[in-house]
């Protein structure tokens, strides 16, 4: 083997190396996609419910929420999720919920601007 075939060998051996790395590369990023897409979504589908549960006073609806946010959530979204939630159990005629889900509301707003690039909104 003369140099040329060396060059021919180690050209053809880093292309492959290439598409590997570049596939890997690609299936992160769809990942990654998909998983803001349904992170998105879930936080789009909770301030609707949170606009309608203002309105109405009522939880119709929560368990699909509760459900996505246990999919998609962040801990200290879950964490709140789950204190709403064992707050209508037990005591179902407090108004705290209402002041949770404020809480949560401000948050998941917070974590929505930043995860679609825009700066937070500093008043609460």
């Amino acid at each position: 083997m003369n140099i040329n075939d060396y060059i021919l060998l180690v050209s053809a051996i880093i292309v492959v190396i290439g598409w590997f790395v570049n596939s890997y590369l690609n299936r992160r990023h769809e990942i990654s996609k998909r998983r803001t897409d349904h992170r998105i979504d879930t936080l789009k589908n909770y301030i609707s419910f949170y606009i309608e549960a203002q309105k109405t006073k009522s939880l119709d609806g929560f368990n699909d929420i509760q459900v996505s946010f246990y999919l998609y959530g962040y801990n200290d979204e879950i964490e709140l999720i789950e204190k709403i939630t064992n707050l209508i159990t037990t005591q179902p005629k407090n108004p705290q919920w209402l002041i949770l889900m404020t809480d949560l509301n401000i948050l998941i707003r917070n974590k929505l601007r930043t995860e679609i690039g825009l700066p937070k909104v500093k008043k609460s």
